[in-house]
C-alpha cells in the first residue's frame, strides 16, 4: 500500500518582476503558503519508530525548512533566483532543490502547490515535470 502526504509551510517574501506591464514590475511581498506532498510505501508493522508511516512528517518539516525555508523567508527572491520570481519559476526551483539536496527522503517527492495569494496557486507533479521534453 501507497500514500501521499502533504505538509504545509509559510513564509513571507518580497520580489519584483522589472518587465511586467503591471504593478508587480514595483517591488512587493506575499505571505506564501507552500505545500508539499510525497508519495511512498507504509511501512509494515515491525517495531520500529515509523510503522504504518510512508515517513514521518517531522522529517518532511525538518527538511523542507532547511533546505528551502530558510533561504527564502524574509528574503527579496530576486537575489535568490537567477530566473525573474514568478511563481511558476519558484515552484520549479523549490522541486529542484528538493530533489538535489534531500534523496533521504525516503519517499518520493510528488506534488509541489505555491500560493501567492488567497486565491491564486501553481502546482507542479511528478507526471508533469516527467512528461516535459
Amino acid at each position: 500500500m501507497h500514500a501521499i502526504l502533504t505538509k504545509q509551510f509559510r513564509f513571507e517574501a518580497a520580489h519584483q518582476l522589472p518587465n511586467h506591464r503591471g504593478k508587480c514590475a514595483r517591488l512587493h511581498g506575499h505571505s506564501y503558503l507552500l505545500e508539499v506532498s510525497v508519495r511512498g510505501p507504509i511501512q509494515p508493522a515491525r517495531g520500529q519508530s515509523d510503522d504504518g508511516m510512508v515517513i514521518d512528517l517531522e522529517q518532511i518539516k525538518e527538511v523542507v525548512n532547511e533546505i528551502l525555508i530558510a533561504r527564502v523567508d524574509h528574503y527579496n527572491l530576486n537575489d535568490v533566483l537567477s530566473v525573474p520570481s514568478t511563481a511558476e519559476n519558484i515552484i520549479h526551483w523549490m522541486w529542484d532543490e528538493l530533489e538535489q539536496q534531500a534523496p533521504e527522503f525516503g519517499a518520493l517527492l510528488w506534488r509541489m502547490r505555491l500560493w501567492e495569494t488567497a486565491s491564486g496557486y501553481v502546482e507542479i507533479s511528478r507526471a508533469e515535470r516527467e512528461a516535459q521534453p
